[in-house]
């Protein structure tokens, strides 16, 4: 995306490269938006033409969920929800929600130990029956990424057809523990050498939506269509991220609040000095980019993660190992 200069019109959200998506932290346990500045920031969303708006953590257990969906999908919004499947969520998911998916989060079922078969069959019979086709969500680690070949397989033989492997939040709640879990590029050829010869048959009839661009690459090695919203780091761009207070941040990927939205609108902080510093980094080459044959598709992958947390690698995505060369086997 362009930048404006100070001769230069403002582009407008509307006329952005591709419709803005929106996640939204609508409730966690501490200090939860009142419901009355939930609809505040629902209607800052509605009212600057989000198209897609997922609500994450445990939205259903908002005492104003309800309200908050009905506001987004009156101005034309596609909601999606996140749910933990925990007790409290899965009493709480009344049928017929005019949802555009229902996500379930299985990060605790999927471990270094193995996939919780029983804990998910439960888990996919009582969504089943509030009248849901669930889709799942597994954030990939270090933890859980050799598990994912059987993960699929089972999601297969539980008729569930889409599935999502999102990139790390960089939240309030991000830890040490929690970057000692990252991938790092030696986990992934560990993977890539238990998918074997043959990756695409472990995605064989399923719908999957991986972010990184380099796990991608492990499962679709022949490439193909579907990364088109994945093409280059959307922070501040076609991606936003709303926090538990109602902060906009560029992606759930980079932590710099840009403002809140219970005080400005999404237009007017989309034309910010931060926003726009924000694109110029990204557009901006990394110097641990440098020299890649590669660049102009991976356009350094996720520049949000690389700027937080690998700055030893010149910011790069750190699922990435380094430059490769003209003279390095494609």
């Amino acid at each position: 995306m362009k930048l404006p200069t100070e001769a230069e019109p403002i582009m407008s959200i509307d006329l952005l490269d591709a419709p803005l998506r929106v996640t939204w932290e609508l409730y966690t346990e501490e200090t939860p938006l009142s419901t009355k500045n939930a609809l505040r920031v629902a209607d800052a969303l509605a009212a600057a033409g989000v198209f897609f708006v997922t609500l994450e953590e445990r939205p259903l257990l908002h005492r104003g969920f309800g309200e908050v969906v009905q506001a987004l999908i009156s101005e034309g919004c596609q909601v999606q929800v996140l749910c933990e499947g925990t007790e409290q969520e899965l009493l709480a998911l009344k049928p017929a929600l005019p949802l555009a998916a229902l996500w379930l989060n299985v990060g605790d079922l999927v471990t270094a130990g193995g996939v919780d078969r029983a804990g998910l069959d439960r888990l996919l019979e009582q969504v089943r029956k509030s009248g849901y086709d669930p889709a799942l969500l597994l954030v990939p680690n270090r933890n859980n990424l050799l598990k994912i070949p059987e993960f699929l397989e089972l999601c297969r033989s539980r008729g569930v057809g889409r599935i999502k492997l999102p990139n790390t939040k960089i939240d309030d709640s991000f830890c040490p523990f929690a970057a000692e879990r990252l991938i790092r590029p030696q986990d992934l050829e560990s993977l890539r050498l238990k998918l074997g010869e043959n990756p695409s048959a472990c995605r064989q009839g399923l719908s999957l939506e991986v972010h990184d661009l380099f796990l991608w690459e492990l499962f679709f090695p022949e490439g193909g269509e579907g990364r088109s919203e994945y093409g280059g780091c959307q922070a501040g761009n076609s991606l936003a991220h709303v926090d538990r207070l109602g902060e906009l941040y560029p992606c759930s990927s980079w932590p710099v609040k840009l403002g809140s939205l219970l005080d400005q609108d999404l237009e007017d902080l989309w034309q910010t000095e931060e926003r726009f510093a924000v694109r110029r980094q990204i557009a901006a080459i990394p110097v641990g980019c440098e020299g890649c044959r590669d660049y102009s598709l991976c356009m350094g992958g996720c520049r949000g993660l690389g700027r937080t947390l690998n700055q030893p690698g010149g910011g790069r995505d750190p699922l990435c190992p380094g430059p490769r060369r003209l003279s390095d086997n494609p």
